[in-house]
């Protein structure tokens, strides 16, 4: 029977099948069960079924007679203690059922293995830990891998390295530290990270520090730093205005230093980019009000949408007046009916000029349905008017509410009936939190004429109340309205 040969596809299958399964790392402590592949001097190689070999210390396997405990094809089980050149660097179990606990502790100092401790009590200085049955003292600094203070350690458990061991008439005099160990962890990921990372990918890290020049973020084995540019598209954004320490954030990789263990981040570019928004909303002609944001000697800065903004040339303001700085016309914060003259999407740039330079500082009242109201045209859309209604709100005058014929171009006709910057009566027809529905004066009548032809039963009831016609029947009520 003939049998097909495996391709290199099926080998590429069955290998990443593999390797999907291995290990990427440990955490300090934990406790593995290697397989004996190779014993050379000064180290057993063991296959600790993951992406990099193990490493045990031949002395740590010698018996007392001299000969190895083990041999090739055997397993063992060890405890991962940290990286030694690429490579898993493991040691033997200390839970000998012979040590006693001073040994278990002095043998946990001398090889620098991890050894559990319970965070008993916050004491002068730092935590009162026990560590096989010893009293053991962790100072703040060493808890964590930032220096933290307070009562959320207590009663947890966590493996710690023995720092300081000593023994006297008094007693044993131990330090532990928690943080080695973690900056041992942490240096495991950062190998791998080393492996993993590029310049361009979007990663996923913690939020650890907010300083003055930006944002420190913990990527999981290696610290990377977002420069207050990178913060956000909006220009002069606080950082405590958008992340706060502990929240996960995805971040772009923008730069890789690992021989001075600097990573530069990006946190706006990992986010759609406001430009591309603002160009489908923002076309050439197009009116809106717009916030003065920067003032320089050659023009003012408007924004558009947060993160984008717009260049009104000195030569635009002042109408006509020569002005020698652009403060003289504007002042930041602003706010001026503008419109789109240019999009240069090259240079990723829009050229404004303002359409009135009054401050629109509309004043409705309380906007409710029914409401009557002055409104600005802002901009004009194939789908209807956007109609500014007062410094924060801005409402819809679809294209249905208006008595335009149909046919031909839309936007066209709207621009003629309602030229941008115009002023236009609107009442308020509908309001659905941020979206409110606007229609023209005279529809709104229209519609509550139609049903003041038609009746109902309210309104008779209203007009019957009082006086000398009396109140009448139910059956009187229908009778009157008209179907």
């Amino acid at each position: 029977m003939h049998t097909k040969k495996p391709s290199m596809a099926d080998f590429e299958t069955l290998l990443d099948a593999q390797l999907s399964s291995y290990k990427s790392g440990f955490n300090p402590g934990d406790r593995v069960r290697g397989f004996v592949t190779n014993i050379t001097h000064p180290f057993v190689i063991l296959d600790v079924n993951a992406k990099r070999e193990g490493l045990v210390a031949t002395a740590d396997l010698m018996q007392e007679d001299g000969t190895l405990s083990c041999k090739v094809g055997d397993s063992i089980d060890v405890i991962f203690a940290g990286m030694k050149d690429g490579a898993f660097l493991f040691s033997t179990n200390l839970s000998s059922k012979s040590m006693t606990l001073d040994q278990s502790i002095s043998d946990a100092f001398s090889r620098q293995m991890p050894i559990e401790g319970r965070v008993e009590k916050e004491i002068n200085g730092g935590y009162e830990v026990t560590v096989a049955g010893q009293r053991a003292f962790c100072p703040f600094s060493q808890i964590s891998l930032f220096r933290q203070e307070g009562a959320e350690y207590v009663g947890q458990k966590f493996p710690f390295l023995v720092s300081e061991y000593s023994a006297d008439d008094r007693g044993p005099n131990i330090i532990v530290s928690r943080r080695a160990l973690l900056e041992k962890e942490r240096e495991t990921k950062r190998q791998e990270l080393v492996d993993d990372l590029f310049v361009g990918m979007v990663a996923t890290g913690t939020v650890t520090r907010i300083v003055e020049f930006g944002v420190f973020v913990e990527l999981g084995g290696a610290e990377g730093l977002i420069p207050l540019k990178e913060i956000a598209w909006a220009r002069n954004v606080k950082p405590e205005d958008v992340v706060k320490v502990g929240d996960r954030v995805d971040v772009q990789i923008k730069d890789l230093d690992w021989e001075r263990n600097r990573i530069s981040l990006s946190l706006r570019s990992a986010q759609s980019d406001p430009w591309n928004d603002a160009v489908a909303r923002f076309p050439q002609g197009t009116t809106f009000v717009g916030k003065i944001t920067k003032l320089e000697s050659f023009g003012a800065f408007a924004q558009l949408i947060p993160g984008v903004e717009g260049l009104i040339h000195i030569g635009k303001l002042g109408n006509g007046r020569r002005l020698m700085s652009a403060r003289e016309a504007v002042s930041e914060g602003q706010e001026l009916l503008l419109k789109v003259e240019g999009v240069d999407l090259e240079r990723r740039r829009f050229s404004l000029a303002p359409v009135d330079e009054r401050v629109k500082a509309l004043n409705p009242g309380e906007l409710a349905e029914g409401v009557k109201v002055e409104g600005i045209v802002e901009s004009i859309q194939p789908f209807g008017l956007f109609v500014r209604l007062s410094e924060e709100k801005t409402g819809l005058l679809h294209i249905s509410e208006t008595d335009l014929p149909k046919g031909g171009n839309p936007a066209a006709k709207l621009e003629r009936r309602f030229p941008p910057a115009s002023k236009l009566d609107v009442v308020v027809k509908s309001i659905e939190g941020e979206r409110i529905s606007l229609t023209l004066p005279a529809t709104w009548e229209a519609r509550g004429n139609a049903a003041n032809d038609h009746g109902n039963v309210s309104t008779w009831m209203a007009a019957n109340k009082s006086g000398s016609a009396g109140f009448g029947s139910l059956g009187d009520a229908f009778g009157n309205l008209q179907v």
